[in-house]
């Protein structure tokens, strides 16, 4: 059988992982100009996945059958399914927290990737004769499972730890800053369902194969061209994504209320009767709302309390929390403006209202008053 890289199943194979390994150097040279962690992360996922296609760009080129009698690559670890979890979790970590460090506790995530390099490594330095009888007699009816459903597990784990981190993340924004659109990081989310529906389609895969009946090569390509189809928009998308200031979120730790009654609040009522006033008159006088990038803290040091204070303030005192406080002054503004007939574009006036961005005003101005701009607009009563 003569090699073809160019048949059809073999050239989309490649064009992925051309594009995905020209993204992942320039995501990590980013990286080290920028010093920023989770460009580096994201570019190792992306060799990582470039990797795992490799097996199968070369054996629908007929590699592995035109060199079946000289060179077997049977074992060779071009994947290595334990190392996907982790580098998602350390990116969507990095990406929402910029000084963020690696823990002890992170290094130990690696532990199971190791693991499986050590044992294919040793598997793959093995005569041709022994291979073939150990894949036949132990590997495929034992070990393969084995990797298998743990890979599955641990990549489903951390996914889930992802997706947590996301939205106690999503939640932080809205609590500490007034104009979330270019940090709130759709494109993050969109990445974690991306890989949420691989990982689902790769386990389904292994799973009937290993558990069901045995699945044919060529039926594999299409999770070769599903990962492939996941380099393409990884590879753009996480490189053109933007971040705009400095990041520090952490996840609040995990506190078991043995006597939940016990909790104190930060504040007495008469000191938060006191801060609402104070809050108010700030907000009603002085306007702090028109400034496009307000947030908790700079609020917090107008006033002359603690962000843990001003915050308790906002969602126990006003019922919401800093970002819909604050937008509904802005859109308060507005709706005056726009009664008074003011002589401008209606994204002139949101912007002098004190939102940076058409997506935020939009979405805010249809939260609060139950209506799109421009309806309001023709009938601003």
């Amino acid at each position: 059988m003569q090699i073809d890289f160019f048949n059809p199943r073999s050239l989309v194979l490649f064009i992925g992982i051309l594009q995905g390994l020209i993204f992942a150097v320039l995501l990590i040279n980013r990286s080290f100009q920028r010093k920023n962690q989770s460009d580096f992360w994201l570019g190792a996922l992306l060799i990582s996945l470039c990797l795992s296609t490799v097996s199968d760009f070369i054996g629908f080129a007929g590699v592995y059958d035109a060199f079946k009698k000289y060179k077997d690559l049977t074992f060779f670890p071009f994947d290595n399914p334990f190392a996907y979890g982790v580098l998602i979790y350390l990116y969507v970590q990095t990406l929402t927290n910029e000084k963020r460090r690696l823990t002890r506790r992170d290094w130990l995530l690696f532990v199971p990737a190791f693991i499986f390099y050590i044992y294919q490594f040793w598997a793959f330095a093995q005569t041709m004769d022994f291979k073939n009888q150990y894949e036949k007699a132990f590997h495929i009816p034992y070990i393969s499972p084995l990797f298998t459903v743990t890979s599955i597990a641990f990549n489903a784990f951390l996914l889930i730890l992802c997706l947590k981190h996301y939205r106690q993340y999503r939640t932080w924004l809205d609590e500490n800053y007034s104009d979330t659109e270019k940090i709130k990081f759709d494109w993050l989310r969109n990445f974690l369902y991306v890989f949420t529906a691989i990982i689902a389609l790769t386990a389904l895969f292994n799973l009937t194969n290993n558990f069901l009946f045995k699945l044919s090569y060529m039926q594999f390509f299409w999770l070769s061209f599903a990962n492939a189809f996941a380099i393409y928009y990884l590879a753009i998308a996480g490189y053109l994504r933007s971040q705009t200031i400095e990041l520090r979120f952490t996840p609040p730790p995990e506190i078991i209320q043995i006597e939940p009654e016990t909790k104190k609040n930060p504040i007495s009522e008469n000191d938060l009767e006191k801060f609402k006033q104070r809050l108010q008159n700030l907000m009603q006088n002085d306007k702090m709302y028109l400034e496009p990038n307000l947030t908790l803290t700079d609020l917090s040091r107008q006033i002359g309390v603690n962000s843990t204070v001003l915050s308790y303030t906002i969602n126990n005192g006003f019922g919401k929390n800093f970002n819909d406080f604050v937008n509904e002054y802005r859109i308060a503004e507005v709706k005056e403006k726009l009664k008074d007939g003011e002589n401008t574009t209606l994204l002139g006036i949101a912007f002098d209202c004190g939102f940076n961005s058409k997506a935020t005003f939009n979405r805010a101005f249809k939260k609060f008053t139950g209506v799109s701009p421009k309806v309001f607009q023709e009938n601003p009563t």
